[in-house]
């Protein structure tokens, strides 16, 4: 039992440090002349990799401790199988780790899962744009199974030739073994993704890192304090408080009853005829970069030179931590609100107040252009 569960491990191990050793050697230049212990990435990341295969051995170990003979031939095809799929989800995510932080510059993370729950476009995407990383992948998956059903000696029988009572009696050191590896730590908590961060090179840092172990602890730090936790720390109030409390406040005066905040704004830049309006969206654009907000000279000077020719406000935000918010605020008037992202709500797809409706009724004809990538 102790030789199977090895062999299983070091499979598992050699596949992580062969996508290691290719981030390594592809980002080299990124980092040689760092001044860090960049070889002591595969030191830390074999920690890493011993937590994510520790986890994985576990059902495997309470199969060959607990099944009774008469179910060996079960748990040896069970196995057979259970391995077949989980080293070939292993090839696939070191697989999709290269093209991950080309585009990101970090390992696979909660945003590798976030969008699954859109699968159409996401594939179609995905499809679209990594067509030859696909190849690639399935290429090796496809090889992999072959040479697994057809060459790997993997069958599990004899280890219940072993009595009942002694792999039983084996499962309480070898279940120890198994913990302290996924726990990876005699601390009061154990060990996680902060621990592969060893140096003050990120990109080190990264390429430490597991992208299993990355992606399954980001998607349980979101459950534990992701969007509707965040929301369950907020308490209620009637909404007719709340908009009197908003009117209050703001000193609304209702024109429309249907439409509790709908309120006349008269301009004091009055115009013979409408203008036309365009709303530039810049990913990251800050004012430090903006000569005409106080910022950096020389870096936009088409910014600077439409400044000089309409209303420039100099001190006009749109809240919130990430650019889903300010989009919404942008093209809404939403203030950021606890939870997910307003845009990111099915009921926001339509019968939603933007700019565009409130422009609607003066003639506006809108139209939205986009310039980045399909992704």
């Amino acid at each position: 039992m102790i030789k199977q569960l090895l062999k299983y491990y070091f499979y598992m191990v050699s596949i992580f440090f062969i996508g290691r050793l290719f981030l390594f050697i592809f980002y080299f230049d990124n980092f040689k002349d760092s001044g860090v212990d960049y070889w002591l990435t595969f030191i830390y990341g074999l920690r890493m990799d011993t937590i994510t295969a520790s986890a994985l051995l576990l059902i495997p170990l309470i199969l060959l401790s607990f099944a009774p003979a008469k179910l060996k031939h079960f748990v040896d095809k069970f196995l057979k199988y259970y391995f077949l799929v989980v080293l070939s989800i292993i090839i696939y995510i070191e697989n999709a780790t290269v093209p991950f932080i080309a585009q990101y510059d970090v390992r696979p993370n909660y945003l590798f899962v976030e969008y699954l729950v859109y699968p159409r476009e996401v594939f179609a995407m995905i499809f679209a744009d990594y067509k030859i990383e696909l190849f690639v992948a399935f290429s090796m998956i496809g090889a992999f199974i072959y040479f697994y059903l057809r060459y790997a000696k993997n069958s599990v029988l004899w280890v219940f030739e072993t009595s009942h009572k002694k792999r039983l009696l084996l499962f309480i050191p070898l279940f120890l073994l198994l913990f302290i590896g996924a726990r990876s730590s005699f601390g009061h908590r154990p060990a996680n993704t902060s621990d592969a961060m060893y140096t003050t090179n990120r990109m080190v840092n990264e390429i430490t890192k597991n992208s299993i172990y990355n992606i399954l602890y980001a998607v349980y730090a979101n459950s534990k304090h992701g969007s509707k936790k965040v929301i369950e720390q907020y308490g209620k109030m009637d909404v007719k408080e709340a908009l009197s409390r908003v009117k209050k406040r703001l000193n609304i005066k209702s024109i429309d009853e249907n439409f509790p905040l709908l309120r006349t704004e008269e301009s004091h830049f009055k115009s013979k005829e409408p203008k036309n309006l365009v709303i530039f969206v810049q990913e990251s654009l800050g004012h430090q970069f903006v000569e005409s907000l106080g910022g950096e000279k020389g870096i936009t000077p088409n910014l600077n030179k439409l400044s000089q020719e309409g209303i420039l406000f100099k001190n006009l935000y749109s809240n919130g931590t990430r650019s889903i918010r300010g989009l919404a605020g942008v093209s809404a008037g939403n203030l950021a609100v606890p939870g997910e992202g307003v845009l990111k709500r099915s009921k926001s797809q339509s019968d939603f107040f933007t700019i565009a409706s409130a422009l609607n009724p003066f003639g506006y004809h809108t139209t939205f252009m986009y310039g980045g990538e399909s992704r």
